[in-house]
C-alpha cells in the first residue's frame, strides 16, 4: 500500500470512529486497523525521509543522489 492511500484509510477510519452510534466491536476493529496503517505510513515517511537525506546539492543548484555506502 501506499502512503496515500493509507492517509486516506486512516482519515475514514478517524471519520467512523467520531460517530455517535459505533459499537464497541467494531471502534476495537477500526482502531487496530489505524494503528496498522499508522505504522505503514510512519515506515513510508522514514524510508521517503532516507532517500532524501541522500540528495547533495552542488553549487550550481543541481541535486544528486550520494553513495549511500558509508
Amino acid at each position: 500500500m501506499s502512503y496515500e492511500t493509507d492517509l486516506a484509510r486512516i482519515e475514514a477510519i478517524v471519520a467512523e470512529l467520531e460517530r455517535d452510534d459505533l459499537e464497541l466491536d467494531r471502534a476495537l476493529t477500526l482502531f487496530e486497523e489505524g494503528v496498522e496503517r499508522l505504522r505503514s505510513a510512519a515506515a513510508a515517511l522514514n524510508r521517503a525521509e532516507g532517500q532524501v537525506r541522500l540528495l547533495v546539492e552542488h553549487a550550481d543548484g543541481s541535486f544528486e543522489l550520494a553513495d549511500s555506502g558509508g
